[in-house]
């Protein structure tokens, strides 16, 4: 579907929309950054207010741990494990003296060398018993305020015995603030989230502490920068836009919108010439350059049409004319059966087709040379079209044949027209061309009328049937056709066979493909298939022997060529033609020096990596234009390409073919296969075939209807072989099981 063009306008609005939310998109992506960098503040002063916690607790329990040590070295300590009478009168008078001990310390105790408290004191909030193995420092939680227990041994300095143990029960806080250094807390909002009764480890009690974070002057003051910096920016930005955008589309919207208008008076004035300097100069220059450009290339434009024209005149005329006699060719003649049809079709006109033929024109060729055969051609023509009406056209089909279609001509006067062709060529000077014998020409005439109407296909096959009458001995020059002469001419010239035929090669109608398989003698394999033409008719075949001779009459053996060669590529590009096997094409004499037909087969080179490829050529097609056809067949052979020189044994069988030509394989006929069933002729078939065999070329033996001949023809050295008995022509459908 065809998306509707938007104007210059809308495009601004759009680029303004776009602008704007690229910038809301941005501001947002700033915002979110700023939003990160406050958040990496903060977790930054989080982990060093978390170390600063951790550095208070421990330094206070070092602190505590210290004063423990050094009430555990106390003299009178060591007197109270040697005599534990007094230890209770000891404990209340002299140890809990607040003169002695730091005032944070809330309780003492000590212990035996086994952790036995020396006496138990009922108000004392130590425990009666410690585990002299593990004297690990503990947080004791009363009343929701932390508390240190410290226990260290009393040592004998006289023989460094364990005499046994001293705790001290201490208030944490006045040592944690006393040694607390804090920069990122606020140290009145600091927090001991304890339960009473609780007991742990002293390295877990940071992580019970809870603060508030002082807050960050420089991170404040950057953030706040910042939000300002984006506000500003988006106002310029929002404000830069609405004025900028609607000025510039203003100023380049209007002068684009001058030059489509200025298009637009162009394309109404496609046949004038624009004068230069006759409008008004455009504010931007780039424009206005465009502007004259557009006016150059307008004139520009329309002097090269009308050079156009002229050459199209001169290209058509080119197309539709025979170059060596000026007539009308073959493209011609079938556009002007076509526009005749169309225009005639509800028309009660009657219709005459004239078919002239040069007799024995190849021996005036052979015997005097292409150069007087071309001007016998010229002169003919010239003889023809004075006798023509005006308004008539003689058409050269091809080779020495000729149209002329006479409208609203009764079959009396056509004759009469062919007639006075007979004698104006007949009038001809052909001596002056060093042609001693007469030349004639027979014409075939066939004719619709308003009672009998008849199409222009079945006219042309009439109007063949009555030349080829025309052509026999004994017979007049001049034949109009009758159904009689249709009777001894069904199998070469029926109306059905014809028109067949000729839709075959022109439109593909009712072409088909056989493959037949020509397969290894040594382990019935199938080598490659031969492509034969068949032609589908109202359900029936067509056979070759019946194709052949109306395309080598009709000259159509290049458009027969052509289309099954599209036939052949088809088939190999959807894969209807086995893999690793291949395909044998047979080509004309006149397909093997065309250089279109040859680009067609040089296309099937991406089929060589799967397919064997081969050409198929006859000694008749070699003989003509040898040099070209030699050239155009190594060509061939480069892009992967074996050929096959078909029915060898059957025309002139000439050796010296396979000494010159680019040869690969012999492919011998069955009248020189079947000599392997005489005796007599055996030795002929043997000498032959080693010494082709020998020459380095492969052999395939045509015709084979027997195991028996096909293993006879082994033993003489053929590698391959075709024949009924190995397999019939099949289409491709049937190729692949």
């Amino acid at each position: 579907m065809k998306i509707k063009p938007l104007s210059i306008t809308l495009y601004a609005s759009l680029s303004i929309s776009l602008f704007l939310l690229v910038v809301g998109i941005m501001g947002f992506i700033t915002y979110v950054e700023v939003t990160n960098l406050e958040k990496n503040f903060h977790h930054t002063s989080l982990t060093k207010a978390e170390d600063e916690i951790e550095t208070a607790v421990r330094k206070a329990i070092l602190d505590l741990e210290q004063h423990t040590h050094s009430f555990a070295a106390w003299e009178e300590v060591g007197q109270q494990l040697q005599t534990r009478v007094f230890y209770t009168y000891w404990y209340r008078h002299r140890a809990m003296n607040r003169n002695i001990l730091p005032n944070h310390v809330t309780d003492i105790a000590v212990y035996d060398a086994e952790g036995d408290v020396l006496s138990r004191i009922s108000d004392s909030q130590l425990p009666h018993k410690i585990d002299k193995d593990q004297l690990t420092t503990l947080i004791v939680t009363s009343e929701g305020i932390p508390r240190v227990c410290t226990s260290s041994p009393v040592i004998d300095p006289s023989n460094n015995r364990v005499l046994g143990y001293a705790s001290l029960l201490s208030d944490l806080k006045p040592s944690f603030f006393r040694f607390g250094r804090f920069s990122q807390i606020d140290q009145q909002s600091i927090r001991f989230n304890l339960q009473d009764q609780d007991s742990f480890v002293w390295n877990e009690l940071a992580e019970k502490i809870e603060f508030d974070l002082l807050n960050d002057p420089l991170a404040e003051a950057l953030k706040r920068l910042m939000s300002e910096a984006i506000i500003r920016l988006g106002v310029i930005l929002g404000i830069f836009t609405l004025l900028f955008f609607p000025l510039t589309a203003w100023l380049i919207g209007r002068p684009i919108r001058h030059i489509s208008q200025h298009i637009d008076r162009l394309k109404d004035r496609s046949q004038q010439i624009m004068p230069e300097g006759g409008e008004q100069t455009l504010p931007i220059r780039e424009l206005d350059k465009i502007r004259e450009s557009l006016n150059d290339y307008h004139n520009r434009l329309n002097a090269v049409n009308i050079s156009l024209d002229e050459k199209n005149r001169e290209l058509w005329n080119l197309a539709h004319h025979d170059p060596l006699t000026g007539t009308k060719n073959r493209l011609a003649f079938e556009e002007y059966c076509r526009e005749i049809r169309h225009v005639f079709s509800d028309s009660r006109s009657s219709i005459s087709l004239a078919l002239i033929d040069i007799n024995h024109f190849k021996a005036i060729n052979d015997t005097y040379g292409h150069q007087a055969g071309d001007e016998v051609l010229k002169a003919i023509c010239q003889s023809v079209r004075q006798v023509l009406r005006k308004g008539e056209y003689l058409f050269r089909l091809g080779g020495d044949e000729f149209a002329a279609v006479l409208i609203d001509c009764p079959a009396k006067e056509a004759h009469h027209i062919a007639e006075r062709c007979l004698q104006a060529i007949a009038g001809y000077p052909f001596h002056q061309l060093g042609i001693k014998e007469p030349v004639r020409v027979s014409i075939g005439l066939s004719h619709s009328s308003a009672e009998t109407p008849c199409s222009l296909l079945a006219l042309q096959w009439q109007a063949d049937v009555a030349m080829y009458s025309a052509k026999r001995p004994g017979h007049s020059h001049i034949a109009h056709f009758s159904p009689e002469m249709a009777e001894g001419t069904k199998g070469l010239f029926s109306s059905e066979t014809h028109n067949a035929v000729y839709e075959a090669v022109n439109l593909g109608t009712g072409l088909v493909m056989h493959y037949q398989p020509i397969v290894n003698l040594s382990d019935e394999s199938v080598a490659y298939y031969e492509a034969l033409v068949r032609i589908v008719r109202e359900g029936k075949i067509i056979m070759p022997s019946h194709i052949f001779p109306l395309v080598e009459a009709r000259r159509l053996e290049l458009d027969l060529d052509r289309m099954v060669i599209r036939r052949i590529r088809h088939d190999l590009e959807n894969r209807k033609i086995p893999e690793m096997t291949g395909v044998s094409i047979n080509l004309s004499a006149p397909a093997l020096v065309d250089t279109d037909l040859m680009q067609q087969l040089a296309a099937f080179q991406r089929f060589a990596d799967k397919y064997q490829l081969a050409i198929e050529i006859t000694e008749t097609a070699l003989i003509t234009q040898i040099k070209t056809a030699t050239k155009n067949l190594s060509a061939l052979r480069k892009i992967g390409f074996n050929i096959a020189l078909d029915d060898f044994g059957s025309g002139y069988s000439s050796l010296r073919y396979l000494g010159h030509m680019p040869v690969d394989i012999v492919k011998f006929d069955i009248s020189l296969t079947q000599l392997v069933n005489d005796p007599a002729q055996q030795p002929i078939l043997k000498h032959l075939t080693r010494m082709i065999e020998e020459s380095g070329y492969r052999l395939i033996a045509e015709g084979i209807e027997t195991w028996e001949i096909a293993h006879k023809l082994q033993a003489l050295g053929f590698e391959l072989g075709q024949g009924y008995r190995l397999g019939r022509p099949q289409p491709p459908e049937q190729l692949i099981p």
